[in-house]
């Protein structure tokens, strides 16, 4: 149950970009997966091997639009793209819908004609959560592919020299989570997310109950105080009033006592966006068990594939999840139609694989590569590529997500309002397809975020 409850309580953090982990020194062997024009992955062997305390930085492989730059990882029918993701280490799996996801939108836009008559082939780097074995993959692959695509490690710190010695090396992150990263011009990312938070759900829930909001509770993971600090930045600019707040350990999976202090303190609302799944279903039910009903219990980590399995039967009905997506474990499918391309070749690919957040960025990811070069135009150039992704100011996926200022490294304010009906996830607003807009997106200091 501890290591359960650990892996459970990291994958969260890491949602919500709020871990922060320094793991150089680990030793790791780096494993190495080349997709081809089919998009099958076969596994090539060892790369790079980490363990060997080695931080080497390349130098650039090539001025700023020179002719050695252009060419890097591209051929006449080919163009080789990298990605570094976390599947092996202390929470095997971690991120391996990321790396499962852009081998499937490799297969897709191959299916489609690739890139202005180039195929896509997938050069993927499992990072094993080690910083050395982080900055070895990405060293490699400054050397050998044409960009790096659909990235989700919370050590991706650990590539910044690269990037800073090969300025024309496009990193295209799912998700950037190094602070440092906002500022560096090749690091990029379909969905950023600097330090602060939307407002927009904090807005829906003070609309529908306006006279709690001075009333609300949190938990959350220790390990995610800076995540928990944006999130709740944004609330606490709404009006809302945090009369108990705790931070959670790793192993912790009791809350009786939180549970009556709450209902002691008259709480009417709980955050628990900065926990995860299992989290959310031990509240729920010991609250139950209390007799404590708050009108609203916050937590997007809730809408998992495994909640109602976890939750058995205790009511929800007072659940709520202002997600940044759309309701990607396929109920909009039929109102999104790149949604419904994401999890048909997915599963395409990868039989029997569930969606996820780290996955959907990823596809993120190789839609803004493919669109990027083709409005750059004529023959791949990673320079081309970074002028135009860094002046693309309006981005959505083809309609897949809301849309992100990737320019401005600026992340979404619009969400999907969801709710529980019985034992289904459910659209509250908007009620059929689209994303509810009327926030904005609350910026705090760096200091803030760390404080």
């Amino acid at each position: 149950m501890q290591h359960r409850q650990r892996a459970l309580r990291l994958a969260a953090v890491v949602a919500a970009g709020g871990l922060v982990i320094s793991a150089c020194g680990s030793s790791t062997k780096s494993a190495s997966t080349t997709t081809a024009a089919s998009g099958s992955s076969t596994t090539t062997g060892s790369a790079t091997t980490a363990g060997t305390g080695s931080t080497t930085v390349p130098q650039p492989a090539g001025t700023t639009g020179s002719a050695a730059s252009e060419t890097i990882g591209v051929t006449s029918s080919t163009i080789t793209i990298g990605q570094i993701a976390t599947v092996t280490g202390p929470v095997p799996g971690l991120f391996k819908n990321a790396e499962d996801s852009m081998d499937a939108f490799v297969a897709y836009q191959n299916s489609i004609g690739g890139v202005d008559g180039r195929q896509l082939k997938l050069d993927f780097k499992d990072d094993g959560l080690s910083c050395t074995t982080y900055t070895n993959a990405i060293n490699g692959l400054a050397q050998t592919t044409f960009a790096i695509a659909g990235t989700f490690s919370v050590v991706d710190s650990c590539g910044q020299k690269t990037l800073d010695a090969n300025p024309d090396f496009p990193d295209i992150q799912a998700y950037l989570f190094s602070p440092q990263l906002y500022t560096t011009r090749n690091a990029l990312s379909p969905s950023p997310q600097p330090p602060g938070y939307s407002t927009t759900g904090a807005i829906w829930i003070k609309n529908k109950f306006p006279n709690d909001i001075t009333h609300t509770a949190a938990l959350y993971s220790q390990t995610s105080k800076s995540s928990f600090d944006s999130l709740s930045s944004a609330f606490k600019a709404e009006g809302y009033d945090y009369v108990y707040t705790r931070g959670l350990g790793l192993t912790e999976t009791n809350f009786t006592a939180d549970v009556l202090r709450m209902k002691n303190d008259g709480v009417k609302i709980v955050d628990l966006q900065s926990t995860d799944v299992q989290d959310v279903v031990d509240f729920l039910q010991e609250s139950a068990q209390q007799g404590f009903h708050p009108d609203a219990v916050l937590s997007a980590p809730a809408y998992d594939a495994t909640f109602f399995k976890l939750l058995g039967n205790t009511p929800a009905s007072n659940a709520y999840m202002p997600l940044l997506f759309p309701m990607y474990l396929g109920e909009d499918r039929a109102s999104n139609p790149e949604l419904n391309t994401y999890l048909t070749w997915l599963d395409k690919v990868h039989p029997g694989d569930t969606a996820n957040i780290y996955g959907i960025t990823a596809w993120e990811s190789g839609v803004l590569l493919v669109q990027a070069l083709q409005a750059a135009g004529g023959s791949p150039n990673r320079d081309a590529l970074i002028n135009q992704i860094n002046k693309t100011t309006t981005f959505d996926a083809n309609g897949l997500v809301p849309p992100t200022n990737p320019a401005a490294k600026q992340g979404a304010t619009c969400i999907v309002m969801v709710g529980v009906s019985g034992d289904k996830f459910v659209r509250i607003d908007p009620a059929t397809k689209g994303f509810e807009c009327n926030g904005y997106y609350n910026h705090i200091t760096q200091a803030q975020a760390s404080a």
